[in-house]
Parts: structure tokens; C-alpha cells; sequence
């Protein structure tokens, strides 16, 4: 008898372990799908996307009938995925990690067609320079599953110590009763320091995020995002154009400039 209640507290105590252990390593709550799973559908969502936005005889329902397929492909509903979506975007260290694998996956099925070389992010020592290298105009539909705009740079060679950068970017379409429907966030690495700049766009116009870096160490990285912040459906396309994003050397007067003017607007 007391061997039997042995075992069965082995058993107990076995079966704790193992589910303790199951949730420490998992990276996603209940309900939100997991990385691995998010970075296929993602990379499959992004090339239908791609496939309906260079086609425009698309009709709005062969868009939905083609999302819908990839949904049945990975067994989720559009409702976990937008969900998963929003979770992510909330949780940027983990859809980085996720949409860099993404991105790569895409990379190698493209290499396979044949010999392509990707982009590379620019350096150059010019006291100002645009490193933007992906496309310069987006668009925010209601009928679209990733209205976000995701950018990282890696470059072989990092940027120079101090360097600053200004995110620039034309939007309109939005209306008076959508409330901050756009949500930036700019990411810059620098060894183990991470500094962030965030925006909300709640008017039409140029909008731009500033971040200025640590004078002692290099830039690694920099990446974020943009992303539609809102579940309104009511509004018809917001246009995104004229992308830039300039890198700035320390010391330049560029960046005295721009020191001055962000500090003349925090006295008024």
C-alpha cells in the first residue's frame, strides 16, 4: 500500500514537473498562436498579400477566399489571428525575433528561383545619408490582415558611435473621429543598450520620430514599426508615402538643429 501511494506521489510530482516546465517555455499565452506557427502564417499572408496588391482584378472576395485558405491551412480562425497580431505588436522583442525568421524564410524561397542577392542597409561615413531600403509607399485598408509596416536594419558594418536618426514619413486618410489610429516604434541597438523613441499620428501630414544614440558606443541595429492602431473599419484607405530614414553622424550640425529645435518646443 505504501509503495502504491509511492508511485501515485512520483506520478503526482512527475506530472507537476513537466507542466511547470511546459509553461516556462512557453513564450505565448492561451488563445495566442504560437512563434513558430505565427511566423509560417505570417510569411504565407505576406506573399498573398503581395500576390493581390500587384493584381488589382483581385475582387474583394477572392482576397477573403484566398485569406481564408491559409487560415484553414494552419487551423485558426481570422479572429486568433488578429488577436495573435495584437499580442505581438505588444510584445515587440518576440515578433522581431519571429518576423526576422519570416523574412528570411521568404529570402531563401526567393534565392531558390535563382541567383538574387538581398538588400544590404547602407553605411557611409557622409555626414547624412537615407537608409531606407524598402519600399516608399504603404497602404491601410480595412479589408487588409497586416497593416503594419515593419522595417530592421543590420548592417555588416555598424553605424558610427552617436549617430542619430529621423524616421519621416507622409500620411493621410485619417479622420477626425479615429483616435491615434497610427502607432510608431523605433528601436536602435548599441551593444546591450536598447533605446526606443514611440509616436501616435493623429492627423494628416509629415510626421517624423527622432531617436539620438550614446556617444560611446556603436549602432548594431535599428528596426521597428508602424502600425494601424484600431479596429474602425469605417474609413477607406490611409495613404503612407515618402519614406525616409536618415542616419546622422555625431557632432553634425544636423543634429545640433534638431536638439534645438525639440528643445524650443518643450519650453513653449
Amino acid at each position: 500500500m505504501a509503495k502504491t501511494y509511492l508511485e501515485a506521489g512520483i506520478r503526482r510530482g512527475v506530472a507537476l514537473f513537466a507542466a511547470v516546465v511546459l509553461l516556462a517555455c512557453s513564450r505565448t499565452p492561451a488563445g495566442i498562436i504560437p512563434e513558430k506557427k505565427m511566423q509560417k502564417l505570417i510569411v504565407d499572408v505576406q506573399l498573398a498579400e503581395t500576390m493581390t496588391g500587384m493584381n488589382p482584378q483581385y475582387t474583394y472576395p477572392e482576397r477573403r477566399t484566398l485569406y481564408q485558405s491559409i487560415f484553414e491551412k494552419y487551423q485558426v480562425t481570422e479572429a486568433e489571428y488578429d488577436s495573435s497580431l495584437i499580442w505581438y505588436g505588444k510584445h515587440l522583442e518576440q515578433y522581431m525575433r519571429m518576423y526576422n525568421l519570416a523574412v528570411a524564410d521568404v529570402k531563401r524561397q526567393i534565392e531558390a528561383l535563382g541567383d538574387v542577392k538581398p538588400d544590404v542597409a547602407p553605411t557611409s561615413n557622409a555626414d547624412s545619408l537615407d537608409i531606407w531600403i524598402f519600399r516608399r509607399y504603404y497602404e491601410f485598408m480595412p479589408q487588409s490582415l497586416s497593416s503594419r509596416v515593419i522595417f530592421d536594419l543590420l548592417p555588416d558594418d555598424p553605424y558610427s558611435s552617436g549617430s542619430a536618426f529621423v524616421l519621416g514619413w507622409q500620411v493621410w486618410g485619417i479622420t477626425p473621429d479615429m483616435n491615434a489610429p497610427i502607432e510608431a516604434c523605433f528601436k536602435a541597438f548599441q551593444g546591450d543598450t536598447a533605446l526606443v523613441a514611440k509616436s501616435t499620428v493623429t492627423a494628416d501630414g509629415y510626421h517624423e520620430i527622432y531617436l539620438k544614440t550614446i556617444p560611446t558606443k556603436r549602432v548594431k541595429r535599428v528596426y521597428g514599426y508602424i502600425r494601424l492602431n484600431t479596429a474602425d473599419t469605417a474609413f477607406h484607405k490611409i495613404y503612407l508615402d515618402n519614406f525616409t530614414l536618415m542616419k546622422y553622424r555625431y557632432g553634425s550640425p544636423a543634429i545640433a538643429q534638431m536638439d534645438s529645435t525639440i528643445a524650443a518646443r518643450q519650453s513653449d
